[in-house]
């Protein structure tokens, strides 16, 4: 759950819509993290719904 505990609101990140490639994008998290089925995921700017937060990387 560290992970988890970095995305707080208002954190950049970058998002990977397929994991393993370098197509990404960036956004800000506009939500806390919850669980969907055992999937940590979090609303983020420009995507509807919950993506999983395997699939971000903080911004530094």
């Amino acid at each position: 759950m560290a992970k988890a505990q970095q995305l707080t609101i208002g954190t950049k990140v970058k998002y990977y819509p397929i994991m393993g490639e370098s197509e990404c994008t960036e956004h800000e998290v506009r939500s806390e993290v919850w669980q969907v089925c055992g999937e940590d995921v979090v609303k983020i700017s420009g995507k509807a719904g919950g993506v999983s937060i395997d699939h971000l990387v903080v911004i530094q």
